[in-house]
């Protein structure tokens, strides 16, 4: 094997088998440096250097362009425009670029291709994301060292309940791979089914709302498009498994049912609405913060980094001066301009024309950005770019892989 393709799928693996992106930090001068971060740095360098026999797909011209225009501007704005405007040092242009990286390493990989074996990066990403999960549930029963400054507490009391994981998102391809594309290369086996249905439960063990409601749709949307006497068992199964989970879960942490009759329950019992609770949400503070900062005009070309996008507050953290929030657009945005996002936008429209990505992962995840950070900062973005390499060779009809 090529040094290169082992040292591409170590880094995969390590940066994503942790329930966290805040588990392991590596100190640098003046810096410390996340494992996931490191790894998002190095797996487009290593790739380069990577080879393969499987055919990989020729990237459509105009995904070509976009990505080129969105990260040249990011990178000229950043290291550039924004010294020069604000007087911005390059310590603090590297933290602004640095907010992006999960992104920026997508779309690097996608820029260039994935040169290692697609089928044993497809595996060490699935085999990364169960020991996530599984990882996240043994450490509600035994202490581990895998919460920064965290080993002697109360997982779920931290969390209020919550049972963090930062690959979570992978749920909604998930959902997807046990409906459809049975007879696929990258569907077959146990362990793309295992891992679909562990990230499933730490999807909904996270009680996101936000996702919450999207997977309900979208397994609705599923459930229709893949409707059969064949399938019709899975769209009874599936539920009742995921139900009987949560139902355990709630009847044996008292955490966890505060947690899902505030998120949950309140909303079946019209206490609040849907809207309220996975938008609203008493964040009044942030969308005034995110309104004062257009006001100001820093859409042209983005803040610079000491100027926080909203400030806050938090009982973990105090008093907080937010350098990003919970909405993907918006950060692209007010960090680095309004062209970068339209040429952003344009990427994703030409994703979908093209096929390279099922629409309703990428509507799902596009919808789930608008209250989340799901297509800048979080693992999604990695995890869309990876399924758009699998599903497009499908597409394509390139070689078959064996």
């Amino acid at each position: 094997m090529n040094l290169a393709n082992f040292i591409f799928y170590i880094l995969l693996f390590v940066g994503f088998f942790l329930p966290t992106n805040s588990n392991m930090y590596i100190p640098l001068p003046g810096l410390l440096l996340k494992v996931n971060e490191l790894a998002f740095l190095l797996l487009p360098i290593v790739n380069l250097f990577c080879t393969s026999k499987n055919i990989r797909y020729k990237l459509d011209r105009k995904v070509f362009k976009y990505i080129i225009l969105y990260l040249f501007i990011v990178f000229i704005t950043e290291f550039l425009f924004k010294p020069i405007v604000f007087i911005q040092s390059f310590g603090d242009s590297f933290k602004a670029f640095r907010l992006g990286l999960p992104l920026y390493s997508s779309l690097l990989l996608l820029l260039l291709g994935i040169k290692a074996d697609i089928r044993i990066v497809w595996k060490v990403l699935l085999y990364a994301i169960g020991c996530s999960v599984i990882l996240s549930l043994l450490s509600l029963y035994i202490s581990l060292p895998i919460y920064y400054n965290m080993e002697d507490e109360d997982i779920l009391a931290v969390f209020q309940g919550r049972i963090m994981n930062s690959n979570a998102a992978f749920g909604i391809i998930g959902l997807y791979l046990l409906f459809t594309d049975k007879n696929k290369w990258y569907n077959r086996g146990r362990l793309v089914k295992y891992v679909s249905i562990l990230s499933i439960i730490a999807l909904l063990l996270t009680f996101n709302r936000t996702y919450l409601a999207l997977l309900v749709l979208e397994f609705i949307y599923l459930s229709y498009k893949t409707f059969s006497l064949r399938t019709f068992y899975k769209i009874l199964l599936y539920p009742l498994l995921f139900m009987g989970i949560t139902f355990f879960a709630y009847n044996n942490f008292d955490a966890v049912q505060r947690q899902i009759d505030k998120r949950i329950l309140s909303i079946v019992y019209s206490e609040t609405t849907i809207a309220e609770s996975t938008i609203e949400d008493n964040r009044d503070f942030i969308y005034e913060g995110i309104e004062n900062r257009f006001k100001e005009g820093y859409w042209i070309i983005g803040l610079p980094y000491d100027v926080p996008i909203f400030e806050g507050y938090s009982v973990r953290r105090g008093d907080y001066k937010a350098s990003k929030t919970d909405v993907s657009f918006v950060n692209i945005i007010l960090r680095y301009g309004a062209l970068p996002f339209v040429f952003f936008i344009f990427l994703l429209l030409r994703l979908n024309k093209m096929k390279y990505v099922p629409f309703i992962i990428l509507i799902v995840y596009v919808l789930a950005s608008l209250n989340l950070d799901a297509l800048f900062n979080h693992n999604s973005i990695f995890f869309l770019i990876i399924l758009s390499f699998i599903y497009s060779m499908n597409i394509k009809n390139l070689k078959k892989v064996q």
